[in-house]
């Protein structure tokens, strides 16, 4: 049995070749910000590193919540500090010593927890404005020595694909272009 080879028609080509360089840009946008994001930590550790202004905590609390395997987590920390001009300051982070979390029933803020003693009096570096970051002193040079994760090898990825496309979709569209003037 011998398949039968049937021409796409150009113009079906043409509107294929548009959607994909349609689709391209936004798939590109998409692999920067998935970079982005797994390079946020460390970079921001960078910049309070360099720029924070320092502070101390004076109160902390956790976040408790189930994850995925139904087992009890500890998110974030909220920290409560006294920033380098006296005045109190209170903000989320995701870098804190770990601890199983406390066996308890409920869910969200727990202002006892097992690591507390650990965070309360430690100095912190924080910055306020339009993007506001604390982590603990103690937590910043594995933040800023910390590789690459799992999002910025997605991002990488989705952005090589995303030039691929555009350069395939460019060839196909010149290509039945030519084919629709020739014929």
């Amino acid at each position: 049995m011998a398949i039968s080879k049937q021409r796409v028609p150009a113009r079906t080509l043409r509107t294929a070749s548009i959607i994909i360089l349609a689709f391209a840009p936004t798939m590109l946008l998409f692999g920067v910000n998935m970079f982005q994001v797994g390079s946020n930590p460390g970079s921001s550790a960078r910049e309070l590193q360099e720029s924070g202004l320092p502070g101390t905590v004076t109160d902390a609390r956790v976040n408790v919540g189930y994850a995925g395997d139904g087992l009890q987590h500890l998110f974030r920390v909220e920290l409560t500090f006294l920033g380098s001009d006296g005045t109190k300051h209170t903000l989320t982070t995701n870098h804190f010593p770990r601890h199983p979390a406390p066996s308890t029933s409920t869910q969200g803020w727990l202002l006892d927890f097992p690591t507390k003693a650990e965070i309360v009096g430690q100095p912190v570096r924080y910055r306020l404005g339009e993007s506001p970051a604390v982590e603990l002193e103690r937590e910043i040079p594995a933040l800023v020595a910390e590789g690459w994760s799992f999002p910025n090898y997605l991002g990488l990825g989705l952005m090589v694909l995303a030039v691929g496309a555009a350069v395939g979709g460019t060839v196909s569209l010149v290509r039945t272009m030519r084919q629709i003037r020739e014929g």
